[in-house]
């Protein structure tokens, strides 16, 4: 009778195991199936480059910055661009000044900008008198530069309420 208790036992002990492994390993197998399983990113190499050694063939243009500023007489829009190394001419130019409508844009303002020689940075102020509060507006403009080639980039301030 004993060998036959621990016969029962054992067999039983072993089903268990082998169902608990067996469920284990079908879970796994799903969730890798289903990408469940966290994915590891890739590593990438950088490679260091001494500026001072490596002379830029083209003109390298740093961010345009439109900074938006209020007052009782009107919007203040601030432009400021530059480029590595001295350029031979810098500016900002067609500059844009949307008002958003029930209907859309609608450009209500305009500027043709200016540009300084020999620079490394320029600024340009400007102020739009007619700005209502609360409305929303958008601007954009295009900043250039010449530092042994001609390149321009356009920027937008996307979206935003004039709250002055």
């Amino acid at each position: 009778m004993r060998r036959v208790v621990r016969m029962i036992m054992s067999m039983t002990l072993v089903v268990a195991l082998l169902t608990g492994s067996f469920g284990f390993s079908c879970l796994t197998v799903e969730a890798a199936e289903v990408g469940m399983l966290e994915e590891v990113p890739e590593v990438l190499r950088a490679e260091v480059v001494d500026i001072e050694k490596e002379s830029i063939p083209f003109t390298a243009l740093a961010q345009c910055i439109i900074s938006i500023s209020g007052h009782d007489d009107g919007m203040y829009i601030d432009i400021t661009t530059g480029a590595i190394g001295v350029a031979s001419v810098i500016g900002v130019k067609d500059i844009v000044i949307q008002r958003k409508f029930w209907y859309g844009w609608k450009t209500v303002a305009t500027c043709s900008g200016g540009e300084i020689n020999d620079r490394t940075m320029m600024a340009i102020c400007i102020t739009y008198e007619n700005a209502v509060k609360d409305a929303t507006y958008r601007i954009t403009c295009t900043h250039y530069a010449d530092v042994d080639g001609y390149a321009e980039g356009v920027n937008d301030t996307g979206e935003f309420v004039y709250t002055y």
